[in-house]
């Protein structure tokens, strides 16, 4: 999906550009982002991704059944529930949302 999302991106004119982004500067346009500590990039818009990590209970089972029945996510993985009493457990309102 990422790849098709990158496409996308592509067609609409983005330029992609790979790395680790170490530093940022948003004090003035345009926008400045250091590119593994080592090269700067100028650019009119930042979009910040920082992903996400799962908080796991810490269960011993949950490693063994990660992917039987055991999720880390619900978007992602609600489809194969679909129809199904499920339970989920979450901190804050992540849970609720998803």
């Amino acid at each position: 999906m990422m790849v098709h999302f990158e496409k996308q991106a592509a067609r609409m004119g983005a330029d992609i550009r790979y790395g680790l982004a170490t530093k940022v500067d948003f004090s003035q346009h345009p926008y400045k982002v250091q590119i593994d500590e080592e090269k700067w990039v100028e650019a009119d818009a930042v979009i910040i991704c920082t992903g996400a990590s799962a908080k796991w209970l810490g269960l011993p089972s949950e490693q063994r059944l990660n992917g039987f029945g055991v999720s880390a996510c619900a978007v992602c993985d609600g489809f194969f529930f679909k129809g199904k009493e499920v339970a989920i457990v979450g901190a804050g309102d992540t849970a609720a949302e998803e």
